[in-house]
């Protein structure tokens, strides 16, 4: 079958599609005309049956106007002629049933329409009726009358023209509803002829892509015959006169002219591949001659050729830069003759080994001619061929260590040298002294330790570079007044060390004095530096060896303890053995420790000691002190409450010494059958916990106990924490029902303003205060001066420490109002002691001294 030319079956493609798009358009746009007739012919329908409603109501409202006016005029016994406007009802009714563009109504909702006419009928006969009964009826009956008529019109105004107007929008939204529905109709036919359009094209798409392929295909066919020399004759294809014709008509000239350089190309290739052999092989062998040559020039180490003899026969760039000699001035004698600088007979055993064994290594430092300098390098001799033989060479590669061994040298001296001072560092001393003690463990020495106090402050102030230049300085009289070659180093930020040896062991504690004494002397001289005369400050201490401590981190620790121990007292000082200061700052650790856990152990109590009335010897109440009995030792609360307050543990052992005594306190309360009160010093951690207030008013009601009954003791130095809010705390807790009082008044620093801006009831005076008044006048002055300050203030007063006779005599002639606590009534003791004494009610009266005649200051 003979086809059309590729572009007339593209064209008559290309018509199709627009033949078939045409169509499409002129359909979807009779569609759309019928649906806006449809829809237009609905909206005139709805807008007639509308406008005829609204004249039909506006004549009737005409005639309800006129009905109402004739009626308002309806008189008793008159007679009234009412036909014209029985007439005009009838003719509005007869409109509604005839109407025209009624009919739509009529049709689909008759009950409306006819309803409508039929109340219009009524009130025609109503009308007539109400005329003619007006004329037998009273003033009353006409009224009623006229009511019934007003109410029968405003019923048709309202009920039935808006029945008929509901009726018709509903006509309306029927109509639209079966728009919608002939529209979703209409969208579902274009959705299938849309999808029938793009089917149809798909077709028409595959009908060409499967014409076009198939003639390609018959062309590749042809070409390939053509090519494989099957097809000498024209065909088909070739006949054509379109494209694919003149394609298959230049592939068959193509062949032909190949099939002509066929014969030629396998000549020449035979020619060619003998070349090729010999050009590939010559190429090699410039491209390794050229390799070889690159390699020995450009290489950065140097390498050198020698012969069996070991003279260099040529030496690269490399080598005679490093060498720094000529390639004549190498070859006048043997390479390791130079190298090593000695004569042929040291170098011979080294050259005999080279030719036996085939290579020799090794690292060496010589002496370049040229300049004398000296360099350290890597030698490595390789020998190339048979040296039995005579033939052959040795090739010689050398290796620049110089500056490695430089580098590392300067990284050792890093290593161990502190940058700012350069003494040793704290790394390499303990190395070397660790060593010492391993080199020669009977050769006993001091390790001295030299602490700046305050330093930081030069620092904050100079800044850290002139604290440097400082630092300098203090390194320079170590280094004067210490031997040569001794150890002395930086062992911390402002910390040296050094050691001391002694040629007689006996004296070395001796010695070491003296040495402590000369180093704190010279280091406390004032520096002058930039204009600035600085005073220094430091603390010195020592250990020894091996009586101490017998590795070197074991003295540092301890030395480090005791200049810890002098800059607590205040620094500036020296201390003599450090190791005492180590055991306490061990106790302390262990203390630390064990204190965290001494809740959990149950190895903490609570003790009492009583307050009593000076005037009658009555028991007042207590005030509740912690003891902790750790490992059967009972230890000191001087030495365990300042470890508690450090690691903010008080608070919490406050708050369950305080749940302690709050349940005591109310067993005892309730065997006595009377109020004692409990005194317990708070510290500040506890009181500016969030809601302390809450939490101390849930403890003391769980134990039963009034708040009335505590009383929360502060000293004066907890003012400096955070006065504020620590003014805020204590009015809470007033306002709570907690008594305040302040402990050891008068030793601390506050102001007296406290005693006015504080909810403060309740002084303590300390101990100090009391101890001299039996035999000091001016001790009693000063307690008098206090006591009368209390009084003019209302405060209540306890009196703490008294421990004698004599001194509650001289407290008994201030008063009989004060309290008095103290070892002269008791000692604290614990609960157990306590339950004793209650277990038969209230407890005895202590005994008190009477005020002799003229002597009370009450």
């Amino acid at each position: 079958m003979r086809l059309l030319p590729l572009p007339l079956q593209f064209l008559l493609f290309i018509l199709i599609q627009l033949a078939l798009s045409v169509a499409l358009v002129f359909y979807l746009g009779s569609l759309a005309q019928s649906n806006l007739e449809t829809f237009a012919e609905a909206s005139r329908g709805f807008v007639e049956t509308h406008k005829s409603i609204e004249q039909i109501r506006n004549q009737y409202a005409g005639i309800a106007a006129k009905i109402e006016q004739k009626t308002a005029s309806f008189s008793p016994g008159d007679r009234e002629n009412v036909s014209d406007l029985s007439t005009e009802l009838k003719q509005v009714a007869s409109a509604v049933r005839g109407s025209v563009a009624l009919a739509p109504l009529r049709e689909n909702y008759p009950g409306a329409v006819g309803q409508l006419a039929d109340d219009i009928d009524t009130q025609s006969q109503a009308l007539i009726q109400a005329s003619q009964e007006v004329a037998s009826a009273d003033r009353e009956q006409v009224r009623r009358i006229q009511a019934r008529m007003a109410e029968e019109r405003a019923r048709i105004t309202t009920s039935g023209f808006g029945e008929l107007i509901d009726a018709a929008n509903r006509e309306l939204e029927s109509t639209m509803r079966s728009i919608r529905v002939a529209n979703a109709a209409v969208i579902d036919n274009y959705q299938l002829i849309l999808i029938l359009f793009v089917g149809l094209q798909a077709l028409l798409l595959i009908a060409v892509l499967w014409l076009v392929n198939r003639q390609i295909r018959q062309l590749a066919d042809v070409t390939e015959g053509i090519v494989a020399g099957e097809l000498a004759g024209p065909r088909g294809q070739q006949k054509r006169h379109d494209q694919l014709g003149r394609i298959a008509r230049a592939v068959q000239r193509f062949r032909s002219s190949l099939v002509s350089l066929s014969n030629s190309r396998e000549q020449l290739q035979t020619m060619l591949k003998k070349h090729d052999k010999e050009s590939q092989h010559r190429r090699r062998a410039e491209d390794s001659l050229r390799l070889t040559a690159s390699v020995f020039d450009e290489v950065q180490e140097a390498v050198l050729v020698t012969d069996i003899q070991g003279k260099v026969a040529r030496a690269n760039p490399a080598a005679r830069e490093l060498l720094n000699l000529t390639e004549t001035q190498l070859g006048e004698r043997p390479l390791l003759e130079i190298l090593l600088a000695q004569p042929a007979k040291v170098v011979a055993p080294i050259w005999k080994h080279v030719l036996e064994k085939g290579e020799w290594r090794s690292e060496i430092e010589f002496t370049r001619p040229s300049d004398q300098r000296t360099l350290i390098a890597l030698v490595s001799i390789r020998l190339v061929g048979e040296a039995r033989e005579k033939r052959g060479h040795v090739i010689v590669v050398i290796n620049d260590h110089t500056e490695i061994r430089e580098h590392e040298r300067e990284i050792l001296a890093l290593a161990r040298q502190d940058r700012v001072t350069d003494l040793l560092n704290r790394s390499y001393f303990v190395q070397q002294v660790d060593s010492q003690i391993q080199t020669y463990p009977d050769q006993p020495f001091a390790l001295i330790a030299v602490g700046l106090d305050g330093f930081t402050a030069f620092n904050e102030a100079l800044g850290r570079r002139f604290g440097d230049r400082i630092l300098r300085v203090i390194a320079d009289r170590l280094s004067e007044i210490t031997a040569s070659g001794s150890l002395v180093a930086r062992i911390d930020g402002d910390e040296f060390a050094y050691l001391l040896f002694s040629d007689n062991s006996d004296k070395l504690e001796q010695e070491a004095d003296a040495a402590m004494q000369t180093c704190f002397q010279q280091v406390t001289r004032r520096v002058e530096l930039a204009g600035y005369r600085l005073d220094i400050r430091a603390s010195v201490t020592a250990t020894y060896f091996p009586t101490e401590g017998r590795s070197a981190e074991t003295l540092l620790r301890i030395t480090d303890n005791g200049l810890s121990q002098a800059k607590a007292e205040g620094g500036n000082r020296i201390v003599g053995h450090a190791e005492g200061h180590t055991h306490a700052a061990q106790r302390r650790f262990e203390l630390t420790q064990a204190l965290g856990k001494a809740l959990g152990n149950r190895e903490l109590r609570v003790h009492y000691q009583p307050q009593v009335a000076l005037g009658s010897g009555a028991l007042m109440g207590f005030e509740a002190l912690m003891r902790w009995r750790y490992r059967g030792e009972w230890i000191s609360p001087a030495e365990f409450i300042p470890i508690a307050e450090e690691h903010n543990m008080i608070g919490e052992l406050t708050e369950w010494a305080l749940g302690q005594a709050c349940r005591r306190v109310a067993d005892w309360q309730r065997q006595a059958g009377e109020e004692f009160s409990i005194s317990i010093n708070v510290p500040p951690q506890l009181l500016l916990l969030d809601k302390i207030e809450e939490r101390l008013v849930a403890l003391a009601r769980s134990a039963g106990l009034p708040t009335s009954s505590i009383i929360l003791e502060i000293t004066e130095s907890d003012f400096g924490s955070d006065p504020a809010m620590l003014s805020g705390r204590l009015h809470l807790l007033a306002m709570r029902g907690f008594s305040i009082a302040i402990d050891d008044f008068g030793t601390g620093h506050s102001s007296l303003a406290y005693l006015n801006n504080l909810p403060i009831s309740k002084l303590k005076i300390d101990k100090q205060f009391v101890d001299a008044i039996a035999t000091d006048e001016d001790a009693r002055k000063l307690l008098g001066s206090i006591l009368a300050m209390a009084e003019k203030l209302e405060f209540e007063v306890v009196v703490e420490g008294v421990e004698s006779p004599q001194q509650l005599v001289e407290l008994r002639k201030f008063g009989s109002r004060l309290q008095v606590q103290g070892f002269v009534f008791s000692r604290p003791f614990d609960e157990d002691y306590w339950d004793g004494e209650f277990m038969h009610g209230k407890p005895a009266r202590y005994p008190v001294p009477e005020i002799p005649p003229g002597k009370s200051a009450d």
